[in-house]
């Protein structure tokens, strides 16, 4: 089995959603039909209650509101910046594999190099790490490793994104590590 690492990205719409997400949980990727200005919209979801370790229904995720994980489990809690939301929905439409998340910080502004927070596409952003995983064969990993260098070539911000490609039986890095500069 490979999967594919995605790094140094962000969760976009925290205006929207507003939600405080520890970084233990992993998040599902997941198609937004109903997005009527971008097709290619993905949204970020919480795991349901009953994915979650029981002994942590009850942890806080947000002290101001005093929001538990039993409050935000199967909740959407963001979206895929728009060209990288566009490979992972030709990845999720292939249906070869599955897409996740991980955060990697606090709800912050954005920072360079991504739109700063009083530009359009700026604002409140979570840091994060994108996974595509169960990916059966190299030949799959190599033609999702194109798809999503197309997608992060497209975005203005990919001097930070670096991609890895991990075959996880052998726990190692098989075929490259890509860092963007510009």
């Amino acid at each position: 089995m490979y999967s594919i690492a995605v790094l140094n990205c962000v969760i976009k719409g925290y205006h929207d959603f507003q939600i405080r997400i520890p970084t233990w949980v992993s998040l599902r990727v997941e198609r937004e039909y109903s997005n009527t200005r971008d097709q290619h919209a993905c949204l970020i979801w919480m795991p349901s209650l009953v994915e979650i370790p029981e002994d942590k229904h009850v942890e806080v995720t947000d002290v101001k509101r005093y929001f538990t994980i039993q409050d935000i489990a199967g909740l959407p809690v963001g979206r895929v910046p728009r060209y990288l939301a566009a490979g992972f929905r030709q990845i999720l439409d292939s249906e070869r594999a599955a897409v996740t998340c991980r955060t990697t910080g606090e709800p912050c502004q954005s920072f360079p190099p991504w739109p700063h927070h009083l530009e359009p596409g700026g604002g409140v952003v979570i840091p994060c790490d994108f996974f595509v995983e169960g990916i059966t064969s190299e030949t799959t990993a190599k033609l999702f490793s194109s798809i999503l260098k197309t997608a992060i070539n497209e975005m203005p911000e990919k001097c930070d994104i670096e991609i890895k490609i991990n075959d996880n039986v052998n726990l190692k890095i098989v075929l490259f590590s890509i860092r963007y500069l510009i």
